[in-house]
Formats: C-alpha cells, sequence, structure tokens
C-alpha cells in the first residue's frame, strides 16, 4: 500500500472510531453528519468523499463484523487439534463477549443496518460468505465422525446461525424485560443443545472416529 492508500485509510479510520464514539455517547438519531466533521475537523465534501450517507457508516460497522466473524471461522478450521464441536463452542463465546463487553453500539448496529434481520448488498455478500466458513467446518466434523452426516453441512450452518441470530436480537432489543443473563451464556446454553442434537450416534461415531485416526496415522 503506497503512501496515498495508507492516509486514505487512515482518514476513513478517523471518520469511523468518531463516529462510533458519537453514536455510542449520543445515539444515532441525534449525531449529525455536521458532529462527525467537526470533531475531524475535516469538511463535509472529505466526509462524502468516503461515505454517501450516515448510513453509510452503519453499513461499514456491519461489515467490518462481519469481516471479523469470518476471519474468526478461518482461523477455526486451522485448529485441527481441537474437536469441531469445541471450535464452534468457541467461535460462539468469542461473538458473545464482544457483544457483551458493547452492547450499546452492537445493538445500534444490529438495529441500523438489520444486521440480524434483512441483510442487503454487501452485507448479504459478507453473510454468505460466513456460511461457507461455517459449512466448511461442519463438513469436517462430519469428516472426523464427530458431526452426523445425516444433514447437509449448510443446512447446520443455517440452523446454528438463525439460532444465534434471533437469541442475539432478543438480547438487544430488551425482548426478555428483568432477564439478566449475559448473552454469553444464553449462547452457550443453546450451542451445547444444539451441538448434542448435531453429535453422531455413539456407535456410528465410534467408527467414524477410529476411521479418521487410522487415515491421519497413514
Amino acid at each position: 500500500m503506497g503512501l496515498r492508500e495508507e492516509k486514505k485509510a487512515e482518514q476513513r479510520r478517523a471518520i469511523l472510531n468518531t463516529a462510533a464514539a458519537l453514536f455510542r455517547n449520543k445515539g444515532y438519531e441525534e449525531t449529525r453528519v455536521r458532529d462527525i466533521v467537526e470533531r475531524l475537523r475535516i469538511s463535509e465534501v472529505t466526509f462524502f468523499n468516503y461515505f454517501s450517507t450516515k448510513d453509510a457508516l452503519i453499513t461499514a460497522f456491519a461489515v467490518e463484523m462481519l469481516e471479523y466473524s469470518i476471519a474468526s471461522v478461518q482461523r477455526e478450521l486451522e485448529r485441527h487439534e481441537v474437536s469441531v464441536p469445541d471450535r464452534f463452542r468457541a467461535l460462539m463465546r468469542q461473538w458473545a463477549r464482544s457483544w457483551d463487553e458493547d452492547p450499546v453500539f452492537h445493538g445500534l448496529v444490529a438495529k441500523q443496518s438489520s444486521y440480524l434481520t434483512d441483510v442487503k448488498g454487501l452485507l448479504q455478500v459478507r453473510s454468505r460468505e460466513l456460511y461457507r466458513q461455517y459449512e466448511r467446518l461442519f463438513a469436517e466434523g462430519q469428516r472426523r465422525g464427530e458431526i452426523r452426516k445425516d444433514k447437509k453441512a449448510l443446512h447446520l450452518a443455517e440452523m446454528m446461525e438463525g439460532m444465534m441470530i434471533l437469541i442475539a436480537g432478543n438480547w438487544v432489543s430488551g425482548w426478555w424485560e428483568g432477564r439478566p443473563e449475559s448473552l454469553e451464556e444464553r449462547f452457550m446454553n443453546a450451542m451445547d443443545v444444539f451441538l448434542e442434537g448435531c453429535a453422531m450416534p455413539k456407535a456410528a461415531g465410534s467408527r467414524a472416529a477410529s476411521a479418521h485416526r487410522k487415515a491421519a496415522r497413514r
């Protein structure tokens, strides 16, 4: 990346960071583009060179969340020494903790971008890539004899993501009033039940796992 590109990336990051801080402190509706440019001491023309609207900032944040999730799954795909169910648990725990640490901002992005309900455009493209990564991880679990084989890996990915999206949506909207459980607790409870249903029958799983170990020794 050349010096010009680096400066453009730095300016874009500065706009996003400033917008995020204002959204947290003032709320999305109360924050104006003018507030962002005044804090950064740039012109509105400069702002619009990077983002066409205020809503475009929210889309950028949602895409970053998806990119973070995709990268996390890609890392887990390399951790062959760990069982696939445990890798899924690690992913969901990581996602839940990041949301638990900054619930206001994550809730705002989810609501304003329809990140959890009706993704379109680039969000849809990156969401499908996340599904493909989940599919790869489920398929590995099937090959290892850790995940049942009578269901397509993509369908399992869809079921899992649908479950997590519903739980996250209920959590950020305060659907369950007076329930103090963290998102992590809710996610991990759901994953335990889901992964139990995804497990191979014991007899079949033992045979498949044995075959996997033999193949690995060859």
